[in-house]
């Protein structure tokens, strides 16, 4: 049975460009469209991982492993976005000065997040399923593929729109 992820935040800026957005608006679009599904997706990628890798063990293209990936990026993820939710996104609206070291620990986490995002795609073969696969390793990696499109794009947006748009206002302030 295929898994869904909620629908997207959608509001009434959407129609702008992330730069545009106001703050509130874009970080909350981070968190209902990004930071929920990636961990529902997560969370429905290692179930199919988990039965593609028993039920093609010995297969030479087998994702063997991806699974246990799968797993430690979905608990690394949790506990970075908790940090996000929890302490940065309140202290960047609430105006409070000290979150710059936030920001760059956040990067580096990010860059972490990039390396399993690789070690994924190499362990399941780019994502390309062999011509045998069945319907269950095809979902799997359409699903892979799409979180992979979809972290990098939410790094993007806190790394190039929310991250900078904070960070100029602090150096302003100084």
């Amino acid at each position: 049975m295929p898994s869904h992820s909620p629908p997207p935040f959608v509001g009434p800026f959407d129609d702008l460009p992330a730069a545009l957005e106001p703050d509130a608006h874009l970080i909350r679009r981070i968190v209902e469209n990004y930071h929920g599904p990636h961990l529902h997706d997560l969370r429905a990628a290692i179930d199919l991982s988990h039965k593609v890798e028993a039920r093609h063990s010995g297969h030479p293209s087998a994702p063997d492993g991806l699974a246990g990936l799968l797993t430690e990026t979905f608990d690394h993820l949790a506990a970075h976005q908790a940090r996000e939710e929890a302490i940065l996104f309140p202290a960047m609206l609430s105006g409070m000065i000290d979150f710059l070291p936030w920001i760059s620990d956040i990067g580096g986490e990010h860059d972490d997040v990039r390396g399993r995002l690789e070690a994924l795609k190499q362990t399941a073969g780019g994502y390309q399923a062999p011509a045998d696969a069945c319907s269950t390793w095809l979902e799997l990696y359409g699903l892979c593929g799409k979180l992979d499109a979809e972290l990098r794009e939410h790094i993007r947006l806190e790394e190039e729109v929310l991250f900078p748009r904070f960070a100029q206002r602090l150096r302003e302030l100084r």
